[in-house]
């Protein structure tokens, strides 16, 4: 194969959605696998829908999921080039002037064979087409007319798209050819389908990308995700970026539409953020702790770093995203915790002297491990001749707000023993005055 040159080449009329951002993955890839050259162009020749903004988003979306570029270009900045491909197409009379514009002559006979790499042979009837303008009256190129000139310029050798784009191919083939140029290999990748397989919609998913970073998703879990839309290599399903390049070529591309199911994105991150190291996954939910409101920065970076990390190791087996785990570490941070209404039955008066026991003997500890705090609650338990079963699960709805989660006593390690004692404090003061 010569050397693969590629390209992703959004409209920054929008954001960049997991369409786009699948096609910019597959390009990146394709492009990696083969040692070749993966190009960024923005087709911003549309400029009454073009914004710098939606420009900003797509580059910032390219870089959170890691597709990086060796070449980036702008269309609006090789006018002069599509200027001159347009004047050669009327030497040679194959375009025309009318109504200020550039026209293309479609040729009326025969039919044109597309020789896609994922669809096979696609034939269309040449009569189907009207002649197209190829530049505006405004001098601006539509288009098909300027894929052309720019992967020409720009030496593309495989064109990796959505098959949405299948009909504009037989029309840039008759530019190609009325030009004398070689056309690049065409892929068309099948669209992506919402779960009740209608075209995928925002109730589906088909929002920014960066949108599911504010959700709490990593990247590495995105890239898993969008590369396995439409791609198999066996019945793998978790690939690292390493993998991924090593193994990814089009042969692994179906012909089918792919489903979008956002329980299987869920399920790759919760994979994901187990294989991350832990100081690294509690760096990313720091972010999230602050977004949410759930800590300040000043709390987060005041909470000591051993009893954070082991809060991260241990609750995110039971969390899918970033954010789910920000929320369940909220036990961790000053003030009184959330009791949902179903779990108020669970504290009753009678807990008043066994809470504000328990909590004079924690203030006695300083860092203790959980095999500590349980030796000093169940010695204050055994003094007041109680079983452990009759706090245990009151004292975890006081200190972390939810009846489930890691064990007892790892949750009043992670916590501190001040931050417990003050919470069980403030529940016997309250249940004292609902007593009275």
């Amino acid at each position: 194969m010569d050397r693969v040159r590629v390209r992703f080449a959004p409209s920054p009329t929008g954001y960049l959605h997991v369409g786009g951002a699948r096609t910019a993955l597959f390009n990146w890839l394709f492009a990696r696998h083969h040692g070749g050259t993966f190009i960024l162009r923005i087709e911003d020749t549309d400029r009454t829908r073009s914004t710098d903004e939606a420009i900003e988003q797509i580059i910032a979306s390219m870089r959170w999921l890691g597709l990086d570029w060796d070449e980036f270009y702008r269309q609006t900045e090789r006018f002069h080039l599509h200027r001159r491909y347009a004047e050669e197409l009327l030497r040679r009379g194959a375009a025309y002037e009318a109504d200020g514009a550039i026209w293309f002559r479609i040729p009326k006979e025969g039919v044109t064979i597309v020789d896609d790499l994922i669809a096979g042979k696609v034939e269309f009837q040449n009569r189907e087409f009207k002649d197209l303008v190829i530049l505006r009256s405004d001098g601006t190129p539509t288009y098909n007319f300027a894929c052309v000139v720019d992967d020409t310029e720009m030496g593309i050798t495989h064109v990796i798209r959505g098959d949405e784009h299948l009909p504009n191919t037989p029309k840039q083939l008759h530019i190609y050819r009325a030009l004398g140029l070689t056309p690049p290999k065409f892929a068309h990748i099948p669209l992506i389908l919402g779960p009740d397989r209608t075209k995928l919609s925002k109730r589906h998913g088909a929002v920014s990308v960066l949108e599911y970073r504010r959700k709490g998703i990593l990247p590495e879990a995105m890239v898993n995700f969008l590369a396995r839309l439409g791609w198999s290599y066996g019945d793998q399903e978790i690939f690292s970026r390493e993998e991924l390049i090593r193994y990814f070529d089009l042969g692994g591309v179906g012909q089918s539409p792919a489903v979008f199911d956002e329980q299987k994105l869920l399920w790759l991150n919760r994979e994901w953020m187990r294989r991350v190291d832990v100081p690294q996954l509690a760096e990313m939910v720091k972010e999230f702790l602050v977004v949410e409101g759930i800590a300040t920065k000043e709390e987060v970076e005041a909470l000591p770093k051993s009893r954070f990390f082991r809060a991260v190791g241990l609750l995110r087996d039971r969390t899918h995203t970033l954010v789910e785990l920000a929320h369940s570490a909220r036990f961790l941070f000053p003030g009184e915790m959330s009791i949902a209404k179903d779990l108020e039955d669970l504290l009753k008066p009678e807990l008043v002297q066994p809470f504000l026991a328990i909590a004079a003997a924690l203030d006695g500890l300083t860092d203790p491990e959980p095999a500590e705090i349980e030796a000093t609650v169940r010695r204050v338990l055994d003094q007041l001749g109680l079983p452990l079963k009759a706090v245990a699960l009151p004292m975890r709805v006081v200190v972390t707000g939810s009846r489930v989660g890691p064990g007892l006593f790892e949750v009043l390690a992670m916590a501190g023993p001040k931050l417990v004692a003050e919470r069980l404090r403030t529940m016997a003061a309250h249940l004292d005055a609902k007593k009275g």
